[in-house]
């Protein structure tokens, strides 16, 4: 028995780290709903209990101000228009609102988490963190001026853009992130006495 456990363990050795990656997605998930009161898809939205909705609506409000700003970049845009959170083509036939779902922010939490809890020094996630979640929010914001773009006289491809492609890519690149982290950083990070023991040990195992 000791044996096959041993054997087991060798040959699933490679790949602890998409098993530990996994689970800290999986934990995130858990603990944004036992902390976080608010669907995705509403106005509303509680930390703690607390309202936070106001705080949200300023932070949808920049967001819509920034995709605005960078759909105008796009050619024919003259008919985009704001109001508020509010983003559509006067004659488009389908008005987009940006809520606090739209922001990232779950997005960026799931980022924040998965790395600081994943092993690696806290020298090199000090700086790697703050670069992923500008990098996260970057595609947050051309992902929503796509949306917004593509859907122009065409309002059926919002389902699929929104709830697919683009959901999609989102968590492909926090998923590329770490794998960035993992084999670009951590793998290249001198290891101590105690951890080149333990990969010794699974080596022989």
């Amino acid at each position: 028995m000791n044996k096959h456990f041993k054997y087991l363990t060798k040959i699933s050795y490679p790949y602890w780290g998409i098993l530990y990656f996994l689970i800290l997605l999986f934990f995130t998930h858990f603990l944004w709903k036992l902390v976080v009161d608010g669907d995705l898809h509403s106005q509303q939205i509680a930390i703690f209990g607390k309202d936070l909705t106001a705080q949200f609506h300023s932070l949808s409000t920049f967001t819509a101000k920034i995709t605005y700003w960078f759909v105008r970049l796009f050619p024919n845009t003259n008919d985009f228009f704001r109001e508020d959170t509010i983003l559509y083509f006067q004659n488009g036939g389908m008005k987009i609102n940006i809520i606090w779902g739209c922001t990232s922010v779950k997005q960026l939490y799931i980022f924040i988490i998965i790395i600081a809890f994943y092993k690696g020094t806290w020298g090199k996630k000090l700086w790697y963190i703050p670069m992923g979640c500008v990098i996260l929010w970057v595609y947050n914001i051309i992902r929503l001026s796509m949306i917004s773009w593509l859907i122009y006289k065409h309002p059926e491809r919002f389902d699929f853009l929104h709830e697919g492609l683009f959901r999609y890519v989102f968590y492909g690149l926090i998923f590329l992130l770490w794998v960035i982290w993992e084999e670009k950083i951590v793998k290249n990070t001198p290891k101590s006495p105690k951890e080149d023991l333990e990969s010794e040990k699974h080596t022989i195992l």
